[in-house]
């Protein structure tokens, strides 16, 4: 899928469920366009997030690069399978607002620049997560799907 494609197929799902957790839409494109390379690379037929497995439901284990304790590092891990795009979406929801280590983020939820500052460094390893995530929202007009 080319960016818009992507876009176009994400965006539907992601709007009524980001819309009744208040959370940015923009954050949940950008973050799963850049977890899945424009869904490239997705875990299973919809884990966009590179979600991790929690314990619960179906996983699949795949072999990933993480940056840890400075350097990247080569893993296997498990992360969740989901059924469908919207169930993908909704884990990502209750992730970012009933974490406890996610709370900081919460207070920012009108704001997807302040959000993803907050984020980036719980979510993610990489320590550019951000600014590729921010250029992502910048360069496809992401902030237009948040309400």
């Amino acid at each position: 899928m080319d960016p818009e494609q992507f876009i176009d197929w994400l965006v539907p799902a992601a709007q009524p469920a980001c819309r009744s957790y208040q959370l940015p839409v923009s954050v949940c494109v950008a973050q799963a366009a850049i977890e899945s390379g424009w869904g490239k690379y997705c875990i299973g037929k919809y884990n966009l997030f590179g979600r991790k497995y929690n314990g619960s439901g179906a996983y699949i284990e795949k072999v990933t690069d993480e940056y840890i304790d400075g350097e990247w590092l080569t893993i296997t891990a498990k992360f969740q399978d989901y059924a469908s795009l919207e169930e993908a979406v909704e884990d990502w929801c209750i992730l970012l607002t009933q974490e406890p280590v996610y709370e900081g983020c919460l207070a920012y939820r009108d704001h997807a620049e302040q959000f993803i500052q907050a984020l980036a460094p719980i979510y993610a390893t990489d320590p550019d997560y951000e600014d590729k995530v921010l250029a992502t929202i910048h360069a496809n007009d992401l902030t237009q799907f948040d309400c």
